[in-house]
């Protein structure tokens, strides 16, 4: 059991490494943690919490670099897989959740991105799925007669909202630590002796 333990706190510390880079504005090499993090939770398959975690991570640096098109198909294609690996079955309040955050994200940065027709679109599934999503719900209120919102408004309701998870008030810097497998190196050829 505390092999399991040990081997979880890893994955945890280093995407806990990249979301204390992404405070600092480090963007990049914040997603290149969450990206270890990933393949290290995965190496081990960690529960789909962890990954689900570290996927709104790296989709929280896309949008906070303005990557909003590519943080909207990110997060399209893993909601969609999300219902893809559901198949017929029934949806737990979890899964459910899950996918709606997901759709809220898509909405959020198509909205950003200037699509406010896909923007209510992606919105409008997501509160179909959990209508506990006040940010979607106030966007498609603004939104309803096609009209953008100004970014110092979305950032003031992301805030209050508590749309990002990466803050201040919840990262754990004493919690972040290195992956033991560092980056490839080129090897460096020995001279041959004899």
């Amino acid at each position: 059991m505390t092999g399991a333990l040990d081997i979880h706190r890893l994955h945890a510390g280093v995407a806990e490494a990249g979301k204390v880079l992404a405070l600092k504005g480090r963007h990049d090499q914040a997603m290149a943690k969450y990206r270890e993090a990933l393949r290290l939770a995965h190496g081990v398959r960690a529960p789909q919490i962890f990954a689900r975690h570290y996927l709104h991570c790296v989709l929280e640096s896309l949008e906070r670099t303005g990557a909003h098109e590519q943080a909207a198909i990110l997060a399209g294609e893993a909601a969609s897989s999300a219902a893809t690996e559901l198949g017929d079955g029934t949806p737990s309040d979890f899964q459910r959740r899950d996918r709606a955050c997901l759709l809220e994200r898509k909405g959020v940065n198509e909205l950003k991105a200037g699509d406010v027709a896909a923007a209510r679109e992606s919105l409008t599934a997501a509160v179909a799925l959990d209508e506990a999503l006040p940010l979607s719900r106030s966007l498609l209120t603004w939104t309803a007669r096609g009209l953008g919102v100004p970014a110092g408004r979305l950032s003031e309701a992301q805030r209050v909202h508590g749309y990002w998870t990466v803050r201040a008030d919840t990262v754990d810097s004493a919690r972040a630590c290195e992956s033991p497998v560092g980056p490839k190196e080129p090897r460096i050829k020995e001279p041959m002796n004899g």
